[in-house]
């Protein structure tokens, strides 16, 4: 029997009131993962204004190399106001003599009405079936070998008012012989849903400038390595991840994904970590001579919260946590003497607000 399509249970959100001066900046982060990120999110909101042409290319991911093997992961979040359906689509050019291979094709798509729960039934339903390697396997439309030209992997229409938000996770490799792999990835619209959108080459559509900077950009990595400082046994502390600043203003530690270290340009700032796995270990300090039992929540600080988590090779949902008052037991563990350690993977919902604090207490 075929278990993919089952999604991970959510866990039970609680009340708490959190203390005011706890709060802990990440220590430390480092790039992680082999994957390569295409964030396209900007523009977020498809408009006439937005998307002046009758076609286009949203985003894009650019591979030139001699590696015979890419891993790449698209993260997308568009919202249709042009006012009729519209048609998205995945394509693949491979620009050089040798045929390529997209193989591994793997996804989760969801389209929700704009009156609809975006946090919950696109956002969290997205990175669920993400975390738990439950994303619905994809037959290309197009043959999984090409030479020189256009694959389209999967195209789907958007109706105006809706949200798509969507995931593909999938290797680009030489199909056969060697030499540089040399091919664009594109996220593509067209006003017009009988167009071809093999046909859309151009160069990425401009980004819309603050106030709405949606985050957009290429990384040669998709995960966060984040190290908390140390947890002593009997204190509080809330660990704030993925903070657009440190408690004094200055950088984050885990603020990785900017668009000065994107790929290609112009991009902007991935703050909220879409479409990435965060990893984040916290050093516990047990000075006591017996074990204690340490327990740690998902709390949110910057607003509405929903995602998913990864807890002992266990992945659970992440429910809406509407404001800091809001907690979900994530983990209760059993601290031994001296110095541990504890490690956490989660993801963050597209339409979340963040940092997420991981509040730590003893019982």
């Amino acid at each position: 029997m075929n278990h993919r399509s089952r999604k991970p249970r959510d866990l039970i959100v609680e009340s708490a009131v959190i203390p005011p001066n706890i709060h802990v900046d990440v220590e430390s982060a480092t790039e992680g993962g082999i994957r390569r990120l295409m964030l396209s999110d900007n523009p977020e909101t498809l408009t006439h204004a937005t998307v002046p042409t009758e076609q286009a290319t949203l985003w894009h991911d650019a591979v030139r190399n001699k590696t015979r093997t890419v891993k790449h992961r698209i993260f997308g979040w568009h919202y249709n106001k042009i006012g009729s359906t519209v048609k998205l689509g995945i394509t693949v050019e491979n620009k050089s003599d040798a045929a390529l291979e997209v193989r591994h094709i793997e996804r989760a798509l969801e389209i929700a009405p704009e009156d609809g729960n975006w946090i919950i039934d696109v956002g969290q339903s997205i990175a669920k079936s993400c975390l738990a390697g439950k994303m619905k396997r994809l037959k290309p439309v197009d043959h999984h070998k090409f030479d020189r030209g256009t694959a389209l992997l999967e195209e789907f229409e958007l109706p105006e008012g809706s949200l798509a938000g969507f995931t593909y996770d999938f290797t680009v490799e030489y199909a056969e012989g060697h030499g540089t792999l040399d091919y664009v990835i594109r996220t593509v619209v067209s006003k017009d849903t009988q167009s071809d959108l093999r046909q859309i080459h151009t160069d990425a559509l401009p980004p819309v400038p603050p106030p709405q900077a949606h985050p957009r950009g290429v990384w040669s990595f998709s995960e966060t390595n984040a190290r908390m400082p140390a947890y002593v046994v009997g204190q509080i502390a809330n660990y704030r991840a993925c903070a657009t600043k440190k408690l004094d203003g200055g950088t984050p530690a885990d603020l990785l994904f900017t668009g000065a270290r994107s790929e290609l340009g112009p991009a902007l700032d991935n703050r909220g970590q879409f479409g990435t796995i965060y990893n984040a270990t916290i050093p516990i300090v047990n000075d006591s001579d017996k074990a204690r039992t340490v327990r740690i929540y998902a709390n949110p600080r910057g607003g509405a919260f929903a995602g998913a988590v990864r807890i002992d090779n266990l992945v659970y949902g992440i429910p809406l946590l509407k404001d800091n008052t809001k907690v979900c037991r994530l983990a209760d563990i059993s601290v031994p003497p001296g110095k541990s350690s504890y490690a956490l993977s989660f993801m963050v919902a597209g339409s979340a607000s963040m940092p997420l604090g991981l509040y730590v207490i003893t019982l």
